[in-house]
Formats: C-alpha cells, structure tokens, sequence
C-alpha cells in the first residue's frame, strides 16, 4: 500500500472498523509493524530475519481444529476436519487470544485468533487455502461468525 492507502486504512481501523484477514493475508504488509505487530497480532515471515527463518506452508494436509475455548466466532465450527493448507514458522504475538488450533507438527498450531488491538474487532483465520477449503461447511461458519462478530453484532 502506497501511504495515502496505509493512512486510509489506518484510519479504518482505528474507528472502530472490524478487519478480518484470512489466510494469504498474514503475508500482507510485511514492512509495517504497525499492522502486523499491532492490528493482526502475526505475519508470516517471506524471508529469514534477525535470526529466524522464513515461515513455510505445506499443502493438501487432512486436519484437525479444535476451539481452544467458548468464542461467538468459534461456535459451530468446532471440532473442524478440513483438507487445507498450514503455514508454520510465523511470529504471533503473545497477546493475541488464539480461538482455535491444531495439533498437526506441519503448523505453529494457532489457526485462528483474535488480535489485541483495543480500537477495533480484528480476527485472523487461517485456514482457506482452496476450493475445497471454501466449501467446507465449517470453515463457512468460521468466516461467517468472524464477520458477524467483527461487526459487532
């Protein structure tokens, strides 16, 4: 994003604005500490840096999700048993409330979390690679309740 973009969506979210980022998102805006620090609360790294590696992502992997505990964006969608793709080696904030994850060693092990950030409703879910993923009834519940939710309603 060129600066006027970035001050635009700055703006956004410090009104108030609920944010969902789902999936390839996590890879957005790399060089703005402000959005992946502060707002998403992770990034996946797409190279090595100060001593950590570059994240990586395997596809095509069966797994499993579970609810880590009781969230309005989390209901109905838990358990979760999805073909999908994972990424692991990302940084993710300490204080992010991680809502959902996944045991399987191919993942850092949080798929879906809400973010810190006190002056909007930010939810990151990912999982969503594909097709198949898309047409997963509960990854449909997931993106449909963290809407709802960022929404506030």
């Amino acid at each position: 994003l060129g600066a006027e973009e970035r001050k635009n969506l700055q703006a956004f979210v410090e009104g108030g604005k609920g944010v969902i980022v789902l999936h390839h998102a996590i890879a957005n805006y790399n060089g703005w500490p402000w959005w992946y620090e502060q707002v998403v609360g992770g990034r996946y790294l797409l190279k090595g840096e100060a001593g950590r590696p570059a994240s990586t992502y395997q596809h095509d992997l069966d797994l499993s999700a579970r609810a880590t505990e009781r969230h309005p964006i989390t209901a109905g969608a838990s358990p979760l048993y999805i073909r999908d793709e994972l990424y692991k080696g990302m940084w993710i904030s300490k204080d992010v409330k991680v809502l959902m994850r996944t045991e399987h060693p191919a993942g850092d092990g949080p798929l879906v979390w809400v973010s810190p950030y006190g002056k909007s409703r930010v939810a990151v879910v990912l999982l969503g690679h594909d097709r198949a993923a898309h047409e997963h009834a509960g990854f449909r519940a997931l993106v449909r309740n963290a809407i709802v939710w960022a929404a506030g309603k």
